[in-house]
C-alpha cells in the first residue's frame, strides 16, 4: 500500500510561495474539494513489464504472482524524445510516489511515459513563452502498426508493439492510470525510479527493462464509483462513492455541444474512454474500427481544465474556447471570464487558482481506458472466432448521457465525423469508474 501524503514534504522543499502541500507540483494549490482524492491510499493492482530489447516481451504480473503475456516488442528504443508543444500537459503530471517518472498519458492508441528531467512545472516561467520552459523527455509505447504510420523509422523514444489498439495495456484489462510509477531494473537487479536512470545516463539512452506499477486509489470514503458532469455553464461536477457519499468537486465553464474526429477513437467503442492525461479526458462516441488511415471513422469529445485551455490558446495556438467539441472545467465556483484573459500567471498566481491540471480524480490517478469483453472471460482454448466480441459494460470504464436532467441514462449513439450540435440536448454525462 502507498500513502501519497509521504511525498508532500519533499515537494514543499522544492515549491514555495503560498502553495498547499497537495499542489500536484505546478506551483498552485489544488481544490480543497478534492484534497482527499489527491492524498489517497493506494493498493497495487498489477505491474506491467516491458523488455525493451529485440524480441522482448510485455507482460503483466499480479500481486499473487499470476503472469499474463500481453504482447511483444516489435521495435525497441535506445533513446527518449522531447515532448512537443502540442503535448504541453506532459509537464504537469508526477508519479503518486513523488518522482517525475510516471505514466503521463494513458490511451487506447498509446502509453506515454515521462522519464526525465526531474523538474517541476513553473507557470511563472511559462508566462514568458513556450521557449522559456523546459520540455519533458518521453518514451512511448504504441499499438500494432501505429509506430509505422510515420514511416519505417527508427523513431527515437518510441517502442512498437504487436498489441492491438484498445486491448491489453492500450485500454484493455491491463491499462494504467496517469501518475502510475515508472521504474527500471538497475545493475544490481533492483527496481528503482526511472528518474535515477536519467541522473546517471543521458537522454540518448533507455533502460532495457521497464516496469509500470498500477495502483487502485481509495480514501476515507472508500472507492469512487462515478462522476456526473452537469452539461451547462456553471453546472456541477459531482463525485460519487460506492458507499453513497457524494460531493461537488468542480464547475463547468463551457458546455459540450458536439463531437469531432479525435485520433485514437477508432480503437474505443462508443461510450468508452479514449484517453486521459493531465490536460484532457477524451471520450469516444465512434464505433470500434481498429487500425485505419481514415479520419472519418473517428468520433469523440474532450473535457479539459481551464489553465491548460488558456495556455493552449494564447501561447500554443491551440484553441478550445467557444468550440462545441470541448467541455472546459475549473475549480468549484469558478466562472468563465478568465478564459478570455491571456494572462496565464501574474502576482496572484495562475489564472485559475486552485488549479485542476493533473489533479485527481479528473486528470490523474482515477480514470483509465478499460474495455472488458466477453473474450476476456472465456478460456484461451475456446474457439474465439465463433464468439462475437461484446463489451462487458459493468466491468468497463464507460459513460452515458442523460437528456432529462439526470433522471434516466442512455448509451451514446455511435457517431463519426465532426458535428457542432449533436450533443446540444445532453443535460448530464455520467462516467462510471471501474478499476
Amino acid at each position: 500500500m502507498l500513502k501519497k501524503s509521504m511525498i508532500f514534504l519533499v515537494l514543499f522543499m522544492f515549491v514555495t510561495s503560498s502553495v498547499l502541500a497537495g499542489s500536484n507540483f505546478i506551483k498552485s494549490s489544488i481544490p480543497e474539494e478534492v484534497y482527499e482524492e489527491n492524498n489517497a491510499n493506494y493498493t497495487l493492482q498489477y505491474s506491467i513489464f516491458i523488455e525493451n530489447f529485440k524480441n522482448g516481451t510485455i507482460y503483466r504480473e499480479d500481486p499473487d504472482g499470476t503472469i499474463t503475456h500481453l504482447g511483444n516488442v516489435v521495435r525497441h528504443t535506445e533513446s527518449t524524445y522531447q515532448a512537443a508543444d502540442g503535448f504541453w500537459a506532459a509537464q504537469f503530471s508526477r508519479s503518486i510516489d513523488g518522482n517525475a517518472g510516471n505514466v503521463t498519458a494513458t490511451a487506447v492508441n498509446a502509453l506515454h511515459l515521462r522519464v526525465a528531467p526531474d523538474n517541476f512545472y513553473d507557470p511563472e516561467q511559462a508566462q514568458k513563452g513556450r521557449d522559456a520552459v523546459w520540455k519533458p523527455r518521453l518514451i512511448s509505447l504504441l499499438p500494432d502498426r501505429e509506430y509505422f504510420k510515420a514511416g519505417m523509422g527508427p523513431h527515437p523514444g518510441r517502442i512498437a508493439t504487436d498489441i492491438p489498439g484498445g486491448e491489453g495495456l492500450f485500454g484493455g484489462l491491463s491499462s494504467a492510470y496517469v501518475g502510475s510509477p515508472v521504474k527500471y531494473l538497475n545493475e544490481n537487479g533492483d527496481w528503482e525510479t526511472i528518474d535515477e536512470f536519467y541522473r546517471q545516463n543521458d537522454d540518448d539512452s533507455a533502460p532495457e527493462n521497464i516496469k509500470i506499477e498500477v495502483y487502485k486509489p481509495y480514501t476515507e470514503n472508500g472507492i469512487a464509483s462515478h462522476i456526473i458532469f452537469e452539461n451547462e455553464v456553471g453546472g456541477d461536477i459531482t463525485l460519487h462513492y460506492e458507499n453513497g457519499f457524494s460531493k461537488p468537486i468542480a464547475t463547468v465553464l463551457q458546455r459540450v455541444e458536439g463531437t469531432g474526429r479525435f485520433g485514437g477513437s477508432e480503437y474505443a467503442e462508443a461510450g468508452y474512454v479514449r484517453a486521459n492525461h493531465g490536460g484532457v479526458l477524451d471520450l469516444s462516441v465512434s464505433p470500434y474500427h481498429g487500425f485505419t488511415w481514415d479520419i472519418n471513422v473517428m468520433g469523440g469529445f474532450q473535457i479539459v481544465p481551464a489553465n491548460h485551455v488558456i495556455y493552449s490558446k494564447y501561447f500554443l495556438d491551440l484553441n478550445y474556447l467557444d468550440r462545441p467539441q470541448w467541455m472546459i472545467v475549473g475549480h468549484y465556483g469558478a466562472t468563465p471570464d478568465r478564459l478570455y484573459d491571456p494572462t496565464y500567471f501574474d502576482e496572484n498566481g495562475l489564472a485559475y487558482d486552485p488549479h485542476y491540471e493533473a489533479v485527481a480524480p479528473l486528470f490523474s490517478n482515477y480514470i483509465k481506458p478499460k474495455l472488458v469483453t466477453n473474450h476476456d472471460k472465456i478460456s484461451e482454448n475456446a474457439n474465439r472466432n465463433s464468439v462475437p466480441v461484446k463489451p462487458v459494460k459493468g466491468q468497463s470504464t464507460h459513460f452515458q448521457f442523460s437528456f432529462d436532467g439526470g433522471k434516466t441514462w442512455v448509451d451514446p449513439e455511435p457517431t463519426t465525423g465532426t458535428h457542432n450540435d449533436n450533443l446540444v440536448d445532453v443535460t448530464h454525462i455520467k462516467l462510471k469508474l471501474n478499476y
